[in-house]
Formats: structure tokens, sequence, C-alpha cells
């Protein structure tokens, strides 16, 4: 019989069921799965969800679970439930750290996609000392369960370090990853040495925490200002209603386009960018789309939030700015006036991405894996 490892999540679709959600989390839950099943494991999700059962990949199940209280920012009942169900398991990946509370599997992994504390919407939730010290209890109870820790980020590990230093030891290092056979850069040939326009994309969701209301301001200040330039928003918003006015927003202004395209279909708009916008402002791990930028040679605009300092060194393999819109616009001038600077970065950006191969994440997981089971 193969051994069975669960897995709980948050969201890999909307708690209905009936929208997918196309994040890099997501991404990263399909890889990890497909791992799995080539070690010969049998594998089966839970999430919040109202009773439901779906796939997250051919043939094999995602099932909701109808609880969706966070106290503290947990899930305790969550947990609990996921717990209950999943009782058959011979082991558990907690897909998001703070899942591992209050009770864990013998065997279990935790997942960190960065520091998402970091943000001004943590006050809203935690407004006082003793609600944020509970916050804290849970989390340390969460790191503590479980057997490893995989972080995608170095930031995460030295908070924890500073914070709970003894915890640090729980903790591997495994950034993100990104397929080098998919992502590549556009051939010479493919370059339409006629034309001057410079394509810039925000290959992100269109949300706050990814910059979309900075980069938003930069578009229109950009395309206003140069008849050259043209601004790519592409990614899911929260719900359809904001992917309406994103819509509506985009067509009323020349040379600003909104759409999202599947996983699958981003390598062939990276083989056509120019610049990436990669401006988060918080809650961010060793971006995908980030990676994935990088390896098809483009210049990337980004910050230093979470783990994106992992990944981007300021003039060599990106520029690094403030996620202000006016950073935005001064950093891509700068590229789209210095074409010998974009090349160069983009070269340097796709030698970086190098290091952080998909099939070199399939092999550290993998030993991790093994080690706890």
């Amino acid at each position: 019989m193969k051994t069975r490892i669960a897995i709980l999540t948050s969201n890999h679709f909307e708690p209905s069921g009936i929208r997918q959600v196309y994040g890099g989390a997501e991404r990263y839950g399909v890889e990890l799965t497909r791992l799995l099943l080539d070690m010969d494991y049998d594998v089966e999700w839970w999430q919040v969800g109202d009773n439901w059962r779906k796939e997250i990949i051919p043939g094999v199940p995602i099932r909701g679970i109808p609880e969706t209280e966070t106290p503290y920012q947990t899930m305790p009942h969550l947990n609990q439930v996921f717990f209950e169900q999943a009782v058959d398991a011979d082991a558990a990946i907690y897909f998001v750290m703070y899942l591992a509370y209050p009770t864990v599997f013998p065997k279990s992994i935790s997942v960190s996609h960065g520091i998402y504390w970091d943000h001004s919407g943590m006050d809203k939730f935690l407004p006082n000392g003793q609600d944020r010290n509970e916050w804290l209890r849970r989390l340390q109870m969460a790191i503590s369960g479980v057997s490893s820790v995989v972080s995608v980020d170095t930031a995460t590990i030295n908070w924890v370090r500073a914070t709970w230093p003894i915890l640090a030891q729980k903790f591997s290092y495994v950034p993100n990853f990104v397929d080098l056979d998919a992502f590549y850069p556009k051939k010479r040939h493919d370059i339409d040495s006629t034309s001057t326009r410079v394509r810039v994309v925000f290959p992100r969701r269109a949300t706050t925490v990814r910059g979309i209301n900075e980069a938003g301001k930069a578009a229109l200040w950009l395309t206003e200002s140069n008849p050259d330039i043209e601004v790519h928003f592409v990614g899911r918003a929260h719900d359809d209603a904001m992917e309406r006015t994103m819509t509506a927003w985009a067509a009323s202004h020349d040379r600003i386009f909104y759409y999202w395209l599947p996983p699958h279909l981003m390598a062939e708009l990276y083989r056509y960018a120019d610049i990436v916008w990669i401006p988060t402002k918080s809650s961010e791990g060793t971006s995908l789309s980030c990676l994935e930028a990088m390896a098809s040679g483009c210049a990337v605009v980004t910050t230093t939030v979470g783990g994106l300092a992992d990944l981007v060194q300021d003039e060599y393999s990106g520029i690094v700015i403030d996620p202000t819109a006016r950073a935005l616009v001064d950093a891509t001038n700068r590229l789209v006036n210095g074409p010998e600077l974009r090349l160069r970065i983009g070269n340097h950006a796709r030698e970086v991405a190098e290091t952080f191969s998909l099939d070199r994440w399939r092999s550290t997981w993998a030993r991790i894996i093994e080690e706890v089971l």
C-alpha cells in the first residue's frame, strides 16, 4: 500500500468552488503534487469550502471543509476538521504555516511562502498587544509542532531566528523555482529591429499588496508622456467585479491593456516583454513571477519586500526601488532610454535565474520529504 500524504491549504479554489485561484502559491501546490506523485505517494488535499470535491490535478482530489473562522489570524477549526477527515494519512503537509495550529500529524511539514504579516491590515486584525501576543503564541505552536518547515525565503527564517532562536533549526531554505526549459529569452531573430515600442508587463494579481495602485498610476504617466510605451496588466483580481473594472479602465486609455492568462501561456508573454514590474508592497516570498521574468531575460523593476531581496541584486539583475509610482516611472524611463542597460540587466537576470531551477527545487524537496517520512 502506498504512503498517503494529506495536504491542508486555505484557498486553491475560492470557497464556493467555482473559481480557481491563479497565484504563485497555487502553482507551487500543483508542482508539489506532481513531485509527490512522481515519488509514488498517494496525495489528497483539503481547503476551505462548502463540502465539495474537486481535483487539484487530474486524479488528485481536493475537498472543501466548511470552516471559515480566522480567530487571531489562524484557522483552528479548519485544522481540527482536517485532522479528523485525514486520519488515515501517514503524513501531512500544512501548505500555510499557521494551518499547523493547534494539532499536527506526528510526521508533518509546513510551508512558509513568505512573511504575510507585514501589511497594514494586520493592525486591523490584531488591534492591540493582547491580540498580537495570542497570534504570536499560536504561530509559535504551529512552528513547534511540525517536523520541519520549508521556507521559500530567508526573510522568514531570519525573523524566526530573531524572535524564537531555537525554532530556527526547524527551517530549511528552499526558494521558489522556475522551469528553465519553458521560460527563456526570445531569440535574436524574433526581435523586430524596426520597432521602437517598449512593452512593460505587470504579471501579478491585481491587488493592493502587489502594488496595483502604484502600477496603475505609473502606467498612466508613462503612456501619456511616451508614445512608444505600452503597459500590460496580466493577472486575476479578487473577483469578477474588480476584473470588469480593470478591463473598463484599461480600455479607456491608449496602450494600456488588462487581461489574464493561464500559467502555461505566461512564458510566451514574457518572451515579448522588455520590462517587468514586481512592485510588491507586502506579503511576498521568492516570487514565481519575478523568477519567470528573470529567466526570460526581462529587465525587472522590483522592491526589497520579503524574498525579493533573495532574487534581485540592484543594478545587476534588476532595478530595486521603493514601492511608489514615481519610483516605478523613474526606473522604467531609465530602462526605456537605456537599451544597453536593459539588455545587460536581462542577461544577468537569466544567469541568476538558472540557480533557481525546477529540478533543483524538486531534488531539495524530495530530500526533506524522505527525511520526515
